[in-house]
């Protein structure tokens, strides 16, 4: 099992706004994605789970920016879970640049687990939180 878990990312033409940088709305693609590969490394079967009527949905995404990424940026997106209760996880995010050691965002996201079929908060399965692993914060991608 995987206690945190690296995406790693090149920074696209068309993730650039109209300001020469990422647009913000890219890093929450970018936890999203994070959040989704890690699962899945970790055995969560999205698509089982959804053919059942179950699965992850977000109820509060935080994310504080601390410099821009630029096109070509080199970027590791590093994720954990940092805490499991009955019906919720929360995942923690740092976005980095590894080539200059600077962390351009960290990020928080509250996950609920849902019946799908009833739009309902459920209590998180015990074989799904088997899959899960809590951490505390990871070493930086170039320690």
């Amino acid at each position: 099992m995987h206690c945190y878990f690296d995406v790693a990312h090149a920074v696209l033409p068309d993730e650039i706004d109209s300001q020469n940088h990422v647009h913000n709305l890219r890093y929450v693609q970018w936890t999203l994605w994070a959040a989704s590969k890690h699962s899945a490394a970790n055995g969560w079967d999205a698509k089982a789970a959804a053919a059942e009527g179950l699965g992850w949905v977000v109820r509060k995404h935080d994310i504080t920016y601390r410099a821009a990424a630029l096109a070509g940026d080199e970027l590791v997106i590093r994720t954990w879970i940092s805490e499991i209760d009955r019906y919720a996880s929360t995942r923690k995010y740092l976005i980095c640049r590894p080539a200059d050691r600077c962390v351009l965002a960290r990020a928080e996201t509250r996950w609920v687990y849902v019946d799908l079929r009833v739009h309902k908060v459920v209590a998180i399965p015990d074989q799904v939180r088997e899959k899960m692993q809590i951490s505390q914060t990871p070493p930086m991608p170039w320690a």
